[in-house]
This record gives C-alpha cells, sequence and structure tokens, in this order.
C-alpha cells in the first residue's frame, strides 16, 4: 500500500483530500519558543519539542495503534493509496511532526510512504 502522510495548517483550511485527519493542535505550539518559530517540523529540533511532551508521545503511539489496523483493514480490501494528514494551527511545527514520525514508522513496517506538507512555505 502506498500511503501519503501530510501536513497542513487549519487556518489555511482542512485537508480534504486526506482519508483520515488527525488534529494535533491541542499539544504545546513551537512557535512561541523563539528559537524554534521560524524552524519547521523538518528540523529536528522542533520535533525533539513536539515530542518531548508526554501527551505528545501517547497521542503519537494511539496514532501509531489505531493506523496499522486501518491499513490492515484497507489491504485486505484491496485498497492500494491512503491519505493520513495531520493539522496544527499553521501547519509548520506540529503536524509536520507527526506527519513525519507516522511515515517513518509506517516505512518501518514496509509500507511505501511519501510526504506532503501544504502549508509549510506559508508565511505565519
Amino acid at each position: 500500500m502506498k500511503i501519503e502522510c501530510r501536513s497542513f495548517g487549519f487556518k489555511n483550511g482542512a485537508d480534504a483530500q486526506s482519508d483520515f485527519v488527525f488534529d494535533v493542535r491541542c499539544l504545546p505550539n513551537p512557535f512561541y519558543i523563539e528559537n524554534l518559530k521560524h524552524n519547521t517540523g523538518l528540523d529536528v529540533d522542533v520535533r525533539e519539542y513536539v515530542l518531548g511532551n508526554e501527551q505528545a508521545k501517547e497521542y503519537l503511539e494511539k496514532i501509531k495503534d489505531m493506523l496499522l489496523l486501518v491499513v490492515s483493514v484497507k489491504e485486505n480490501f484491496g485498497v492500494e493509496n491512503l491519505k493520513i494528514s495531520f493539522g496544527c494551527t499553521g501547519g509548520h511545527h506540529r503536524s509536520v511532526t507527526f506527519a513525519i514520525e507516522v511515515g517513518k514508522f509506517l516505512s518501518q513496517k514496509g509500507h511505501e510512504v511519501e510526504y506532503f506538507h501544504r502549508d509549510i512555505d506559508i508565511e505565519d
């Protein structure tokens, strides 16, 4: 199965292209940390900040568990493509972090993974 892990910012509209959308706005926002504000979830320091939060770690693990089941069920029905999106406020930090982490996880499980970060080049 080919899986696309996507990120977006809700302030620019929800991602209507996805099969599953997860809202990560409930997690601490690196935008308010001066040395992280202009970085993105593509940067290790942002991912470490986001995933340094215990609730973020737990949320990520629950998402991974659920997606293992979802992917298995979809594969059994012959689904060849799956789009999974993560949304935060601006689409630069938390959503990108989660898209990357889930993509790495699914890739390690043998799935072909691509990434699409819709809002990463949009200024705040």
